[in-house]
C-alpha cells in the first residue's frame, strides 16, 4: 500500500475511495471521479504528498469536466495557494 505524506507530516495509506468521494463532492460525475481516482492511484508513488495528489487530480479532471476541476481546486485552500 502506497503511503501519502499529509501536510502535518503524518504518513497515511493512500485511499482511492476517499479520493473518489472528494472528487464527487466537488461535482465530478461518477465515471469521471472513478477515472481520475484510478489514474492518480496508478501514478501515486511512496511518499507522495497530498498537494501532489491534488495537482494530479486537477490535471486529470480538467479535460473531462472543467467546472468540477475548478470546484475541486478551490474547495480547500491548499498550502501551495496560500
Amino acid at each position: 500500500m502506497v503511503k501519502v505524506k499529509k501536510r502535518s507530516g503524518a504518513m497515511k495509506d493512500f485511499d482511492k475511495a476517499k479520493l473518489k468521494a472528494s472528487l464527487k463532492k466537488a461535482g465530478a460525475k461518477e465515471e469521471h471521479a472513478t477515472k481520475v481516482a484510478n489514474k492518480v492511484a496508478g501514478k501515486a508513488k511512496e511518499g507522495i504528498t497530498t498537494i501532489e495528489i491534488r495537482r494530479l487530480c486537477i490535471t486529470e479532471l480538467r479535460p473531462l469536466d472543467p467546472k468540477a476541476a475548478k470546484a475541486y481546486e478551490t474547495s480547500k485552500k491548499p498550502a501551495w495557494k496560500k
